[in-house]
């Protein structure tokens, strides 16, 4: 079974050769950006502290002059393009200081966050930790407990990739009974739904059957609420894996029956960007018109071809047996780094202390009633059968 957390960001596909300027110059450095925060200094100055992922692994931290802190952007005419997240450039920096880049190839797409709220606030969590537990069910396509292994992984994979910028941690933490509910309750399930892809009915609702076709679904609860200061803030998420309609697998191998393979590390990876308040990369027809994050409208996934798109990690769509999904890739390290800086740590690591249902110590939301300031929104991998399928 592969290691998941020893994948490379999937950009390293697209490296460039090293120059020959590199090989000779001792102060020059070719790699991919992996991290790059702005900061104010006491002069009124700011500098971009990176860190560039060279082709053998190392890591290089550099400081350039310029850059953005605070809702300020500064840089220097004549100077060197900025250092940005995903970008890919030789750097040349005497002392650690940078004097000259040379960009191959700029960063991927913009991400797009899940979003807004009634009042304007993209969803974010509010501790430094996101705490996920399994099902102690787990699958029968999966032998053993590879299904828990996996999860853990996958929930390293992230924290991994964008540890260079982002205080924000996922933790695998164990398993939980059989049977808890999807929604607000205080704990993130992964749930795996083996025998049918529907929710078993409950005193108060019938059994609900989800979406067909979706390899995955996650369920988040934030606060939607312009009087309370969590406005915007992720009190809940949970994930359903279909394994009615699909074989769960691992690099191809299942005990499944069903003909198309979903590879269990690309639909959680995927899954996972939506547990942090990412969104998909391109609009279904049924979508409300959205913006990334430079502010551009986001595409419609019938309209674009554009293979930052329709190869991102959060793209709404896969294949059966697909697995480069199961990668982080620039964009969503960006985007994490740009919701989760590290220069916004809030210090703590801990789950949200949730209200009980049907508490509405969070003030009184648009919707009203005892859950007003709570929505839930479900969010979609969708999975062709045999061939990818437009939205």
């Amino acid at each position: 079974m592969r290691t998941h957390s020893g994948i490379v960001l999937g950009l390293a596909l697209a490296v460039l050769p090293t120059t020959a300027n590199a090989d000779v110059d001792p102060d020059a450095v070719t790699g991919e950006v992996v991290s790059a925060q702005g900061r104010w200094t006491t002069g009124g100055l700011i500098v971009t502290d990176a860190v560039i992922r060279t082709d053998d692994g190392r890591t290089v931290a550099v400081l350039q002059a310029g850059g953005r802190a605070g809702g300020y952007a500064q840089r220097s005419w004549p100077s060197p393009p900025p250092l940005e997240v995903g970008m890919r450039a030789t750097v040349r920096a005497p002392a650690g200081v940078v004097e000259a880049v040379t960009v191959h190839a700029t960063a991927g797409i913009p991400f797009v966050r899940t979003g807004p709220t009634d009042s304007g606030n993209y969803l974010s969590w509010a501790s430094g930790c996101v705490f996920m537990v399994t099902d102690e069910a787990g699958t029968a396509d999966l032998p053993g407990d590879d299904e828990h292994v996996i999860v853990g992984e996958v929930l390293a994979h992230w924290t991994q990739e964008v540890a260079g910028c982002s205080y924000l941690e996922l933790v695998h933490d164990g398993t939980v009974a059989t049977g808890g509910p999807i929604g607000h309750d205080g704990v993130n399930r992964i749930v795996f739904r083996d025998d049918l892809w529907c929710r078993p009915p409950t005193p108060e609702l019938p059994e609900m059957c989800l979406a067909r076709g979706a390899a995955g679904l996650t369920t988040v609860t934030y606060v939607n609420d312009a009087d309370s200061s969590r406005d915007g803030e992720i009190v809940d998420a949970d994930i359903e894996i279909n394994g009615e309609e699909f074989a769960i697998s691992d690099d191809g191998v299942t005990l499944g029956t069903e003909n198309c393979l979903a590879d269990l590390a690309n639909t959680l990876t995927h899954e996972m960007g939506h547990v942090m308040g990412l969104d998909h990369t391109c609009l279904a027809p049924s979508d409300p018109p959205k913006v990334d994050g430079n502010g551009d409208p986001v595409p419609l996934c019938s309209s674009t071809a554009d293979p930052a798109i329709t190869e991102a990690t959060m793209y709404n769509f896969q294949e059966c047996g697909e697995t480069k999904k199961a990668t982080v890739e620039a964009d969503d390290v960006d985007a994490i780094c740009t919701v989760y800086p590290r220069s916004e740590d809030p210090g703590r690591c801990e789950p949200v202390d949730a209200d009980p249902p049907g508490c509405c110590s969070l003030g009184g939301g648009a919707g009203g009633g005892p859950a007003g300031p709570l929505l839930l929104t479900s969010l979609l991998l969708a999975l062709g059968r045999r061939r990818r399928r437009s939205a």
